[in-house]
């Protein structure tokens, strides 16, 4: 080998260029980023459009449909999603993958621009951006105290807001139960109609006043003075005394029509914490910073402005991500630790030398340092994906250099000198060495470069074991051989002590069960289709177990947080929404596991933030405690509860079904149908609809010949009364560096119901003969009023209107709620043509990730055929090494449903890492046979010289990689339960694939060696034919 050479030749070079990688892999991990998930750029643009006023349906029919037909037209738009809601429409645009998402955002800035002038004119201005999942709150703080609402928000936005905005990495800040200043102007509607006045009048006389305007300027020479008209007003109360108007040739006031007042704004939202009155700070990083670093510098800042702060107020860290992913990582680490060490103590037990052990196990954090490097110049973070990479290849990084030290500890227990075992012996092992390497590589290098948005997350993962493998691969031909010709030397195996007596009992035992093995083997070539039959009879019976096997997209982790989120009854006021979540948080509260209580509320929606003691403080898992709550908060009248766990790559609903049509009347009668079937589905729980009755709405209808025989027009009635309900702002009040919003409105006494709008007056375009006053026209002349409910959301896909169903899953897996739904909804509900229902959420992505994963699978089957055809020259002996595949397939399968483990992407993982590692086994077994072949040794005799050779290593690697996975298997740290069942596929198809592959794999060599004869024979036919025919003539 030529790298091993070159390390026995020149010692010095190996060790600084080993020492290099290492210094440069230190570098590289300092300067990581530490992130939840890898950064995936999703090219999802979204256009967000504010018309004030406007109902849903307006939103569709006016802005809606014209940005859907605009954005379908734009090249490379796989879906749009759309949602109208009253005064917003909102529409995504998802790109397929290849798409940039910057060239994507201009793609829709330019078609926008096209149709802005289609848009109704009183909408504000689209507002163009990128979805950017990483751009989600990574710290909570929620700000309490004894001074009043108002009060605090002013502390918050002049200085806790402020020093958060200056931490190095924070993007955004949104604040939530906060109560804004406003100047409010309050219309008296009758002294309006008694001196007719119109609304329009009162807005543009107030817009014209409280300004400062640029004059230009005057001067010659070289002097010059700015001019400036300045008609600012420093005080509220100088809004009273602004005209309006002109009655008569009287001039009329604002305090002749309102009343003023320094008040506060409508509030939009409500925030509790630990059921009390707070203002909520949800900060969101920039895109690119290290969660972990930006995290503590909040958190930094907020102990600074804990002492600068006033007595009685106190701001609460709610939630911080970055603790959670540093305790992730830790636990990650740990796992890491704990695998390293059982696999060192593995090899100490076989080797019995402390020397050799040493030699090996400095491979790994070799080989896990030498990564950071590589991971640094791909742009890789530490995150999940990354640290379960090397977590899990503990057992992989020390599997080449328990090999080659195995053979060169065996080469001079022939009586080498170190020199000459570490060369021959690496000589002997390289090939089969590079080669078990390679089919790794060829296993998790298809997975690195999986389609779809879950091959975006799994390239890092992929990517960094090829990467931590390749680098083992090199530090095993390097540093391995190079450490062994040093400090290696020929031990006797002392019998003193109990360590000692108990690992020569050890290995000499294990000797004996390689004699043992070889004489086995003996009688199984001489009975191997008997074997070859029991091999299938296990592979087919497994295989029938797949049924019993549950399949989901993520497995449910505890991390010690849930998610309540409740749609309340439609039309109910904000202050009664705020009381109904005081009752949920004092049930929630009396749960022992509960920690701290946030909460958001809004009108008819409120999310509620629990955080639960540390794992091991608690009885009840995060799933039976949330089983219980959903129970207990459900009783409650009005309310619509549903309780997530963030789990996985996100939070939300795990089952979805969207319903799509024309007509959302039917539509609505189809999902109420199809919601009925969900909950009587067996599992289902938090049965949910994105269909929302929505709020009474009273259409004020307009009687178009009367009103224009009157003289009043449609647009003067919306504007007057848009105006007087709900406000308009005509100008902004300075104080100090502060502006605050001045509103004009109908004061609160005269808005209270529908029967207000009867004493409501617009004067008459109709001027009399006489030159008098225009006449005043009651609006009620003009108009009925209509009463209907209408839906407050319209949710839209792909131009239908749809309605999401959604529920969660308990005792239950969701491949098999979602075949029990879908065969009910085929039998019970019959859909019109056009209509029609929709799988989506995670069973829509667990079907695109399994069909990626079965393609990743064929792929690594497929270059594994390419590598082991290279390494053995032959196009036969491949298949007798991957017919081992199988064989994992049963102990993998077993061990799922031994430990009561979901068919899942992390499983799948497993299934496919074991792919490479049991052709790892069955390399070493036939590449020491087609050596000894090659000395003229009998096939069968061959076969049990490998099987006692080879036993060793064999055993050895797969008893290091099991042990690497336990601490993963047990699943102990937060959010591990996600990743338990890798560990728990691969520990069972290593154990069952090991038994089985060294039965399993001679007795298929021989026979596929049979074959080869008899076709050679086959060809030489014909010549011996015509040689003899020759002869004889």
């Amino acid at each position: 080998m030529f790298l091993t050479n070159l390390s026995l030749k020149r010692p010095v070079f190996a060790t600084v260029t080993i020492l290099a990688l290492v210094a440069l892999g230190i570098i590289s991990y300092i300067g990581l980023n530490i992130n939840d998930y890898p950064e995936v750029e999703f090219p999802y643009v979204s256009v967000t459009i504010v018309q004030p006023g406007a109902s849903p349906q307006q939103i569709e029919t006016k802005i809606i449909h014209k940005l859907e037909e605009a954005m379908g037209q734009i090249s490379g738009v796989k879906h749009i999603y759309a949602n109208a809601q009253e005064g917003v429409a909102i529409v995504f645009a998802e790109f397929s993958l290849e798409t940039k998402a910057d060239v994507a955002a201009q793609d829709v800035r330019d078609k926008i621009g096209t149709i802005r002038g289609d848009l109704p004119q009183d909408a504000e201005e689209p507002i163009i951006a990128r979805f950017d999942p990483s751009a989600q709150p990574i710290v909570s703080l929620a700000i309490t105290g004894d001074a009043s609402l108002r009060e605090m928000t002013t502390i918050v936005d002049n200085l806790i807001k402020r020093r958060i905005e200056t931490v190095n990495g924070v993007g955004a800040i949104n604040v939530y139960g906060d109560i804004k200043r406003e100047i409010q102007i309050k219309l008296d509607k009758n002294k309006l109609a008694a001196y007719g006045i119109t609304t329009s009048e009162v807005v543009s006389s107030l817009r014209s006043e409280n300004l400062e305007i640029p004059g230009g300027k005057v001067g010659s020479g070289d002097r010059e003075i700015t001019i400036r008209t300045v008609g600012n007003i420093s005080t509220v109360e100088q809004f009273a005394n602004l005209p309006v108007a002109r009655r008569e040739g009287v001039q009329l006031f604002v305090k002749d029509i309102a009343d003023v007042e320094d008040g506060i704004k409508e509030p939009d939202s409500i925030s509790h914490y630990q059921g009390n009155p707070a203002i909520g700070l949800d900060v969101i990083k920039q895109s690119g910073t290290n969660t972990v670093v930006v995290g503590d510098q909040i958190l930094k800042a907020v102990e600074e402005l804990k002492k600068e702060l006033p007595p009685g107020i106190n701001v609460e860290v709610v939630k911080d991500n970055s603790v959670y992913i540093k305790d992730s990582v830790n636990d990650v680490t740990r796992t890491l630790v704990e695998g390293a060490i059982l696999a060192v103590v593995t090899v100490f037990i076989f080797l019995r030398n402390w020397r050799s052990t040493l030699i090996a196990a400095v491979s790994i954090p070799t080989s896990i340092i030498a990564t950071f490097f590589a991971m640094k110049l791909l742009g890789f973070t530490l995150n999940f994906m990354s640290l379960m990479a090397l977590s899990l290849s503990i057992g992989l990084l020390i599997d080449d250099a328990i090999v080659v030290i195995e053979n060169i500890v065996r080469h001079l227990n022939m009586g080498k000198t170190p020199f000459e075992a570490a060369k021959e012996a690496t000589a002997e092992i390289g090939l089969a060495v590079t080669a078990t390497t390679m089919t790794v590589v060829a296993v998790f290098l298809p997975v690195g470069m999986m389609t779809g948005i879950v091959g975006q997350f799994f390239k890092q993962f992929g990517i960094t074991v090829v990467c931590g493998i390749l680098v083992s691969l090199f530090v095993s031909f390097t540093l391995v051989p190079l450490l062994a010709s040093r400090h290696l030397e020929k031990e006797e195996h002392s019998k003193k002590g109990i360590l000692g007596r108990f690992l020569n009992w050890f290995n000499n035992g294990f000797d004996n069960l390689a004699v043992r093995y070889s004489n086995f083997l003996r009688v199984v070539l001489r009975n191997r289709w008997k074997t070859i039959g029991l091999a299938m009879l296990l592979f087919f019976g497994s295989l029938m177990l797949i049924p019993f096997l549950g399949s989901t997209f993520i497995p449910s982790s505890d991390m010690g947080e849930l998610y309540v989120a409740a749609d309340l009854d439609s039309g109910l006021s904000l202050v009664a929404a705020g009381k109904i979540t005081g009752e949920l948080e004092k049930a929630i509260n009396e749960y022992p596991e509960v920690v701290k209580v946030y909460s958001t509320i809004k009108s008819d929606k409120l999310d509620i933030f629990i955080k639960l003691v540390d794992k091991g403080d608690r009885k009840l898992s995060s799933d039976q405690i949330a089983a219980d709550m959903r129970k207990r908060l459900n009783t409650y009248p009005g309310v619509k509860v549903t309780i997530n766990q963030q789990a996985g790559m996100g939070e939300g609903a795990e089952v979805n079904f969207r319903i799509l049509g024309d007509d959302l009347e039917q539509l609505q009668i189809y999902a109420e149908k199809a919601k009925s079937i969900m909950e009587s589905t067996p599992g289902s729980v938090d049965v949910a609809s994105t269909y929302k009755p929505g709020k009474p709405d009273g259409k004020i209808v307009v009687d178009n010949h009367l009103a224009a025989d009157l003289g009043v027009s449609t647009a003067q009635i919306a504007d007057t009364l848009r105006t007087l309900f709900n406000g308009v702002v005509v100008s902004q009040f300075e104080e100090g560096e502060e502006r605050f919003d001045v509103r004009v409105r109908l004061t609160e006494n005269q808005r209270t119901s529908l029967d207000d709008l009867s004493n409501i007056y617009l004067p008459s375009r109709n001027a009399p003969e006489d030159g008098g006053a225009a006449p005043m026209i009651a609006l009620s002349q003009v108009t009925n009023t209509e009463f209907s409910t209408a839906p407050s959301v319209i949710n839209r896909f792909d131009r239908n209107k749809e309605i999401v169903l959604s529920c969660n899953l308990q005792g239950i897996s969701m491949g098999e709620f979602n075949k029990a739904f879908q065969d009910r909804i085929d039998k019970e509900l019959s859909l019109p043509p056009g209509y029609r229902v929709y799988e989506g959420g995670d069973a829509e992505m667990m079907g695109e990730t399994f069909v990626a994963m079965f393609l990743a699978m064929i792929t690594a089957v497929l270059f594994i055929f390419f590598i082991l055809a290279a390494q053995f020259e032959s196009y036969i002996d491949p298949f007798s090494i991957m017919l081992s595949i199988p064989m994992a397939m049963i102990g993998a399968i077993f061990s799922l449903l031994l430990v009561g483990s979901d068919l899942s992407l992390m499983s799948m993982i497993g299934i496919i890492m074991l792919m490479g590692l049991v052709t790892k086994n069955a390399i070493l077994l036939i590449d020491f046979t087609k050596q000894q072949r090659a000395k003229g040794v009998e096939r069968n005799e061959a076969l049990q010289r490998a099987a006692m050779v080879r036993l060793r290593p064999i055993i050895m690697t797969t008893t290091a990689m099991t042990l690497a996975m336990m601490p993963l298997a047990l699943a102990l740290g937060p959010g591990a339960e996600g990743r338990a069942p890798m560990a728990h596929a691969i520990i069972g198809g290593l154990i069952t694939s090991t038994m089985l592959t060294l039965v399993v794999v001679p007795v298929i060599y021989s026979i596929l060696d049979d074959l080869k004869v008899k076709g050679q024979r086959l060809k030489e036919l014909p010549k011996a034919v015509s040689s003899r025919f020759s002869r004889s003539s």
